[in-house]
């Protein structure tokens, strides 16, 4: 808990105020001297805006059973919400949509999205394995990279969100590999390996992608799927890609026409 507060930059003050518990019990269960209340724990990973995964871990630490579910995005638990990622897809035809989960692993997609990256292959096998990830297929050079025209804007603004992502989810180490294996790939500059806290970003991002046959100008945009209680759904995100002229437009129509 006290990892959590101070990657939050909360102080005991703070955080017992606004957990609704006296700094004391606060400072005794960082100390260990105290074992918390089930209901203390929830308040106080409430109160620091901990990912329900993580919750359910602090709960395992203070002895207690989880009280979020991990549901597989196949359960029958989620079927609503595959029906509602289902329609969100279908309704961005015929541009491009993908659902990445908390690793920002690519685990859907629709057809507008399927038919680009159809047109912009991976060069070798290391290359198909780093596309199934969002930001690793960004930055590995046979698999997206060479099709980004403007890739060092690209690649930057996805580093700065993994490193916030890290920030976010310290004890993540999913992510945390995630990052280290981003930043070993050849040609990324030496900057991106330093987190900038104070850098804000758009909230979109303008990328250039140029292929054998076809050249887009797109923005993308990432939607989270809200507020729910399930770990699976938590994490999850839609990546929702955009034409940024007529152009672009005409050539994603033309190849939606061709199915």
């Amino acid at each position: 808990m006290r990892s959590w507060r101070l990657a939050r930059r909360v102080s005991q003050e703070q955080l017992a105020a606004r957990a609704g518990v006296s700094t004391r019990h606060l400072s005794f269960v960082e100390n260990g001297k105290s074992r918390p209340s089930r209901e203390v724990v929830l308040a106080l990973a409430g109160a620091l805006d901990v990912p329900l995964r993580e919750r359910n871990a602090l709960l395992a630490a203070a002895g207690f059973s989880a009280a979020f579910r991990a549901s597989p995005l196949e359960a029958d638990e989620l079927a609503s919400l595959r029906r509602a990622i289902d329609h969100v897809l279908a309704k961005q035809e015929p541009y491009g949509a993908v659902v990445v989960d908390g690793k920002l692993d690519v685990v859907r997609m629709n057809r507008g999205a399927a038919r680009v990256f159809a047109r912009l292959p991976p060069t070798s096998p290391d290359g198909v394995a780093a596309a199934h990830n969002l930001i690793l297929g960004t930055v590995h050079p046979a698999a997206l990279r060479p099709y980004i025209v403007n890739w060092k804007e690209v690649a930057g603004h996805l580093v700065a969100r993994l490193h916030r992502e890290v920030g976010a989810r310290p004890h993540d180490e999913g992510l945390a590999q995630l990052l280290v294996r981003v930043l070993a790939q050849p040609g990324v500059p030496a900057e991106w390996r330093i987190p900038e806290p104070g850098r804000s970003t758009a909230p979109f991002l303008g990328v250039h992608l140029r292929g054998p046959d076809l050249e887009l100008r797109l923005f993308t945009m990432l939607s989270s799927i809200g507020t729910p209680l399930d770990v699976t759904a938590e994490e999850l995100h839609i990546e929702t890609y955009y034409p940024a002229d007529e152009d672009s437009e005409r050539v994603l129509r033309d190849l939606a026409s061709g199915d």
